[in-house]
């Protein structure tokens, strides 16, 4: 008889048994996963791509997988050109060198690249361009910012011909302003047929030299960008000083344009635009634009920034958007002060596709244009911005949307709201954060209120730490 508590000895061999049969079975399944060393090397492969693509900077991904294992090794120089499309040195994460890109070509890695983009490798010479050029065969999106490229190579380079897309900074140290220039127009004359993207501008303001040195050979500039008939994005951003750009000439021969970057173009006296209107206008505008950007130029002052001038008026953004009001997505217009209130504007038709409108410092900054803006002239509008750094919307109050209090109307498609420096309280902010079902906002995620003095500190602390981020709901709850 068993004493109380005990186990007898076969149930205590029942319980063994079945543990090691457990064991067995959990050892076994172990044994049997399948290890990434089993799968095929075409879905090794297609992983390994997959994550390169997702890479900011897809070479360097795949120079750094390589090195894990051989099996990695073996997956990415066995198919290069799933590896080594879109070639973008620009990260910092590593410095390119002349032997370095020399090795990549001669062993035919980046024989299917199509992108390259080389700013910021400032040890890259010319050897690395005649490696490139004669390595890369497909090679068709370029762009270029410092390194040590002389007139010389670069013009060498752009002999080769058959560029897409092409992006040179003017600044240099190896090339002065007009040799820049020089440069450009060889990859315009090489590539004219072929070019869809042409662009010399940058965010940060070009020096007093490089501004003159666009503006004197501005002419010869324009003559060559007017032989490129597929071009479709034109990118002149701070570049030349009070220039004369033959808009209606462009628009003729360049007819496909779908981006237009003029902003800060021409420095503070602004740009004009040279020559009449044609006849046969309505038949020569632009018909594709989806972007349109030309701000004036903002200057970094000792007691804050300065706006710059503009000679944008209505009837040269007119003379832009007039066939392509229906397009357009993007409208850029901060500082154009000459610009009438658009509700007094007989539009053929509404910019009904337009998404992101920036327009500080202009009389569309106000609380009828808002109005009229929101509920009536662009319906799909996601971004609107009334105001930027040196530019607060101070002629922005809650009457721009208390009208929009929830139950009023339709949902609108906004996302992001930029009212900084604007009268607005915390009665137009409730109407704007509501998260009933019958909210006239219920996409908005963004609003700036930096700077707003008519709201609590408290709500302006929430506003500003959150923002870019998504704070609407944190300000609906500080409003309440």
């Amino acid at each position: 008889m068993a004493a109380r508590g005990m186990i007898p000895s076969d149930a205590r061999a029942n319980e063994e048994e079945t543990l090691g049969a457990r064991r067995r079975r959990l050892r076994a399944r172990s044994t049997s996963k399948a290890s990434i060393v089993d799968l095929p090397m075409e879905v090794v492969q297609d992983v390994l791509a997959r994550a390169v693509a997702r890479s900011p900077s897809g070479a360097i991904a795949a120079a750094r997988l390589a090195r894990v294992s051989t099996l990695f090794r073996d997956a990415i120089y066995r198919d290069p050109e799933l590896f080594w499309i879109d070639i973008d040195m620009s990260s910092r994460s590593c410095a390119p060198t002349d032997a370095r890109v020399k090795a990549m070509c001669e062993r035919g890695t980046w024989k299917a690249a199509r992108f390259i983009n080389f700013a910021g490798c400032e040890k890259l010479t010319d050897e690395a361009l005649r490696a490139v050029a004669l390595g890369c065969p497909n090679l068709r999106d370029v762009v270029f910012s410092g390194g040590k490229f002389t007139k010389a190579g670069l013009e060498e380079f752009a002999r080769r011909g058959g560029f897409r897309s092409v992006t040179l900074d003017l600044t240099s140290k190896a090339l002065k302003p007009s040799d820049a220039l020089v440069v450009l127009r060889a990859f315009i004359a090489h590539s004219h047929e072929t070019l869809e993207k042409l662009s010399c501008g940058r965010e940060a303001p070009y020096s007093p030299a490089e501004r003159r040195a666009f503006s004197l050979a501005s002419t010869q500039l324009f003559n060559g960008v007017k032989k490129c008939t597929n071009l479709k994005v034109l990118d002149f951003t701070n570049c030349g000083e009070d220039v004369r750009f033959p808009l209606y000439d462009i628009q003729r021969h360049c007819p496909h344009v779908e981006e237009l970057k003029l902003n800060c173009f021409g420095g503070d006296p602004g740009w004009t635009i040279a020559g009449q209107a044609p006849p046969d206008f309505e038949d020569t505008c632009w018909r594709k634009l989806r972007v349109c950007e030309v701000a004036v130029a903002m200057e970094t002052t000792s007691v804050g920034y300065r706006l710059g001038n503009s000679n944008v008026d209505d009837a040269a953004l007119i003379s832009i958007l007039y066939g392509s009001i229906e397009t357009i997505e993007v409208l850029d217009v901060t500082g154009c002060s000459h610009l009438g209130h658009w509700g007094a504007v007989v539009w053929d038709k509404l910019p009904i596709n337009l998404k992101r409108l920036r327009c500080a410092r202009t009389p569309l900054a106000c609380d009828d244009a808002v109005r009229h803006i929101l509920a009536h002239l662009c319906p799909a509008l996601e971004d609107l911005e009334v105001s930027c750094i040196g530019a607060a919307a101070a002629q922005i109050t809650d009457d721009a949307f208390l009208a929009f209090a929830p139950g009023t109307g339709p949902p609108l498609a906004l996302r992001t709201l930029h009212v900084a420096g604007s009268g607005v309280t915390a009665k137009a902010l409730r109407a704007l954060c509501a998260s009933s079902a019958l909210a006239r906002f219920p996409r908005l995620r963004a609003v700036d209120l930096s700077a707003c003095r008519s709201l609590s500190r408290a709500v302006r602390r929430v506003a500003v730490d959150l923002f870019p981020n998504d704070n609407v709901r944190a300000l609906e709850r500080a409003s309440l």
